[in-house]
């Protein structure tokens, strides 16, 4: 780095053309995967996943039970029909599996929306 009056300025993001890519991922079958998903692992095999899940629930409900293949405990961004940011509470039911349920008032109270998982 270096200082130049009021401004640091890094060497290495000025001269961007000098970035190269030494080694790509490839799973167990060689694949290099597709646009959008990352290599995931259970321990012990390789798999390209989507990185992110988006979950539509088009009937009201108060309970949303979400299967997202993410093999990952995700963050949790639930938007009702309106656009509105929900907060439900949110059981981990597996590293592919969960389930929000919506409370408000003491009562739970069903809508529809989506989530969006990443």
């Amino acid at each position: 780095m270096k200082w130049i009056g009021q401004h640091i300025f890094d060497f290495i993001s000025r001269f961007r053309n000098d970035v190269y890519v030494d080694k790509k991922f490839h799973d167990a079958s060689g694949s290099a995967g597709a646009a959008g998903k990352i290599l995931t692992t259970d321990g012990s095999v390789l798999s390209w996943t989507d990185a992110t899940y988006t979950h539509t629930q088009s009937q009201a409900s108060a309970t949303w039970t979400i299967t997202h293949n993410l093999n990952k405990f995700p963050s949790v961004t639930v938007i009702d029909s309106g656009d509105s940011v929900v907060v439900g509470e949110i059981l981990f039911n597996s590293a592919n599996q969960l389930t929000i349920t919506f409370f408000g008032n003491g009562n739970s109270v069903a809508f529809s929306g989506k989530a969006y998982l990443n």
